[in-house]
């Protein structure tokens, strides 16, 4: 029930303000370009993914 809770209110939102969809579209899509042509934090975005993964192993010891 928790996870249909944002969804109903989503659409609700939707239905009461259809305009919003629209300017909410032109506003992702925006960052969504900008973003797109800042190579520099895109590639340290990725780093910053990707360094938990890089991490060492700890040593554990067997008896």
């Amino acid at each position: 029930m928790k996870k249909i809770l944002p969804i109903a209110a989503a659409l609700v939102l939707l239905v009461l303000f259809p305009g919003l969809a629209a300017v909410l579209a032109e506003i992702v899509g925006a960052v969504a370009v900008w973003l797109s042509t800042q190579p520099i934090l895109i590639g340290f975005v990725l780093g910053l993914i990707a360094l938990p993964h890089l991490q060492r192993a700890a040593k554990t010891t067997t008896p």
